[in-house]
């Protein structure tokens, strides 16, 4: 087996090689840890989107405070939902003072 023998130019020549490869490779990982944390970053805001829209339809009955008789109703989980359906705001007088409202407007007509 005849053994190559390289001048000095030509090995310089592939170390120089050599040290562009190696250059290009590190430079191929450094973007792809970038795209990965790019990645890993959308995932993350994707799940907290996720986990507030979850807490978001999670709805539980609320004690209010009628502005006009000043007592306390009950805004139940099914109304809420509704209202924020519909695109609603909350309730700020109870169902009897509304319901004496429509009967005086009705009245007037």
């Amino acid at each position: 087996m005849e053994e190559e023998h390289y001048t000095m130019a030509e090995l310089l020549a592939m170390e120089d090689e050599m040290k562009i490869r190696e250059a290009e490779l590190a430079e191929q990982r450094r973007l792809e840890e970038k795209e990965k944390q790019k990645r890993e970053k959308e995932l993350a805001k994707q799940a907290a989107l996720e986990e507030k829209e979850r807490l978001a339809n999670i709805f539980e009955d609320k004690t209010l405070k009628c502005k006009k008789c000043e007592k306390d109703f009950i805004w139940s989980a099914s109304e809420q939902k509704f209202y924020k359906e519909k695109g609603f705001f909350r309730p700020s007088i109870c169902k009897e003072c509304r319901a004496g409202m429509k009967t005086i407007n009705n009245f007037h007509k």
